[in-house]
């Protein structure tokens, strides 16, 4: 892994799979592909902000951000429909939480 930021997107990524992969089945061809999507989606974000050019990082950073914060409304939608227990779901928003705030700090280095 590349940085501290795509290992804990990966080890999200892994949680989410695996809590998905519980749903009935009506929810795990709905939500729970549409969880593991935006997840997959955050670590092809993470990497295009780790692959772009300086100038344009912040750019990618926005992208990121929103990716993360979408992935963690989904995961909330899934908690509240009973489809993941509170216990998993703070387990895999602690992940969200924590990419937010390596995001965050990646942007406020790249404005000073």
């Amino acid at each position: 892994m590349h940085s501290i930021l795509l290992q804990k997107s990966h080890d999200l990524f892994c949680l989410v799979n695996k809590l998905t992969a519980t749903f009935p089945k009506k929810e795990r061809y709905g939500l729970g592909l549409k969880i593991d999507a935006s997840c997959l989606n955050l670590l092809e974000a993470i990497i295009e902000v780790e692959q772009t050019l300086p100038v344009l990082k912040d750019r990618a950073l926005i992208v990121a951000s929103v990716k993360n914060e979408f992935a963690a409304i989904l995961l909330r939608l899934a908690m509240e429909r009973n489809l993941i227990k509170e216990t998993n779901y703070f387990a895999a928003v602690q992940f969200t939480v924590e990419i937010g705030k390596l995001i965050g700090g990646w942007r406020k280095s790249f404005r000073s």
